[in-house]
């Protein structure tokens, strides 16, 4: 019998990395594989290094409790466009903020609501990580699994990539058993340390790439909601505790996520009481110095308990100038491309939207991976270092610099809500709505001003306590302007300003 022409071409995929960016393009490649007009069909192969989040119970999973992040209007579409996917597996596993508050001392401020139209796609919808990546895998388990053109290894290291030849080597944890997997299209959607990348490095002379951190040091727990604050609020904690800024965010079972940071210029005189690893000493230094609200005893102890049993975090963050190779047959995507800060809440959207807007240029190209690989590093290079660079220095690390960009975005928001054709908005309170790009929001922070100058400023901070860190410096310089604060309340009141007067 002959093979019909128009028989759909098979293509082996192989996606490195089981977090929101990977998971959604497995989804989105499965739908494609269920069109009737499919001209290809995506044969993938998911590779993760550690468990499978989606075979986990809701009682297992607050073990794996992660830190929660914004899913706004960008990454909320980009789930959407997968059917049914918010709605039955995403929408239960976070909280929808309707007010917020900033918290200076003791004294509280803001609270507005956020989002009064229940039609609209909640623009404030707070979620663990590690929930989101659960329900994305369940949705996987439960409608993917029995397909011919799905499989996953979990619990399985990706060793290295053959881009020559497209193949990678993996390794089976359990077993370490190692084996070749053939490619047409190897996703690398596997975090800060990309295993993939690397091929990118060795492969383009011209492949720019720059790995560091946030220069922030944090930790975070969850505890319960302490009766000061609604189940869905958000809060701003600036200056909470000596150099230490904190957030504060609702979770699901009347939980909330507690994270508060300190530069790594001013870690040394964090107080001592906070790197004790005796629980007591910690539970009472926050019942004495912990201002903003009061939690209960058990409240107390239990913050304590997790603070001295976790180490102190640092998140990593990356820059790219190419996210594909026609040659290597690579993408990167996510983490792998733009791990970036939480300050602005748009890591996960922006990897989630990666994804959905692979998906598009598939359709745009008619499944032509020639096209689709360099469009999507020309749309999308853009977007991420534009998040990056936002996340680190939309906000400055010197604190009277910070107070003016604090004062200049309370004026500015405050005039454009009362003359909009006149004043344009703040490029901070336009964060996160699905009608401006990320590239869109940095044009305009360029144009105001702030991101230019925060950026010199916070380069020079990073450089001078680099220098002293690894020695080159001996003695402190003469009139450094190293500041004692680095500040998150300029962004914190900013926001409350925002709320005021009915701003997102």
């Amino acid at each position: 019998m002959c093979r019909p022409t128009n028989f759909p071409e098979t293509r082996r995929v192989i996606i490195a990395g089981a977090g929101p960016a990977g998971l959604l393009l497995q989804a989105l490649l499965h739908n494609r594989n269920k069109s009737p007009n499919a001209r290809v069909l995506y044969d993938v192969t998911l590779i993760e290094s550690r468990v499978d989040l989606g075979q986990l119970s809701p009682e297992e999973l607050k073990a794996h409790r992660s830190w929660m992040i914004g899913l706004a209007g960008h990454g909320l579409e980009a789930v959407r466009s997968v059917p049914g996917l918010y709605e039955q597996y995403v929408k239960d596993v976070g909280v929808s903020v309707t007010e917020g508050h900033v918290f200076f001392g003791s004294r509280r401020f803001g609270g507005s609501q956020l989002n009064k139209n229940e039609k609209e796609i909640p623009e404030n919808f707070i979620v663990d990580r590690n929930f989101i990546v659960a329900a994305l895998a369940r949705y996987a388990k439960e409608n993917m699994a029995g397909s011919e053109l799905y499989s996953s290894k979990y619990d399985t290291e990706l060793l290295y990539v053959d881009s020559t030849n497209h193949r990678v080597l993996i390794r089976d944890k359990e077993t370490n058993l190692e084996n070749y997997l053939s490619y047409d299209l190897l996703v690398g959607a596997d975090g800060v340390r990309s295993t993939v990348r690397e091929a990118l490095v060795k492969r383009h002379f011209d492949f720019e790439l720059q790995v560091g951190d946030i220069f922030s040091t944090f930790k975070a727990v969850h505890i319960q909601r302490p009766e000061a604050l609604s189940p869905s609020s958000l809060s701003f904690l600036p200056a909470c505790l000596p150099n230490f800024n904190g957030i504060c965010l609702p979770e699901t079972g009347d939980m909330v996520n507690l994270s508060m940071g300190v530069p790594r210029n001013l870690f040394d005189s964090t107080p001592s009481e906070l790197k004790s690893d005796d629980p007591k000493v910690v539970a009472k230094y926050f019942e004495e110095n912990f201002k903003a609200f009061k939690l209960s005893e058990e409240s107390y102890l239990d913050l304590a308990n997790q603070w001295v049993n976790q180490r102190w975090n640092r998140t990593g963050q990356v820059h790219c100038n190419r996210y594909s190779s026609n040659e290597c047959k690579i993408v990167i995507m996510g983490d792998a491309a733009h791990a970036t800060s939480p300050s602005i809440g748009m890591g996960m959207n922006t990897a989630l939207r990666d994804a959905q807007k692979f998906n598009e240029l598939l359709d745009k190209f008619e499944d032509d991976m020639e096209k689709v690989l360099p469009q999507f590093s020309k749309d999308r290079v853009p977007e991420g270092n534009a998040l990056t660079d936002i996340a680190l220095n939309l906000y400055c690390f010197d604190q009277k610099v910070g107070m003016k960009t604090m004062v200049g975005t309370a004026i500015r928001t405050g005039l454009h809500y009362f003359f909009p054709s006149l004043v344009e908005a703040d490029s901070g309170t336009l964060i996160g709505r699905p009608d401006y790009t990320l590239s869109d929001i940095y044009d305009m922070a360029t144009r105001q001003g702030a991101l230019v100058k925060h950026r010199d400023i916070n380069q020079r901070i990073r450089r001078e306590h680099f220098e002293r860190e690894v020695g080159m410096i001996k003695v402190e310089r003469s009139g450094s302007s190293v500041m004692k604060y680095a500040l998150v309340a300029a962004p914190a009141a900013a926001c409350a300003v925002a709320m005021y007067v009915g701003y997102p």
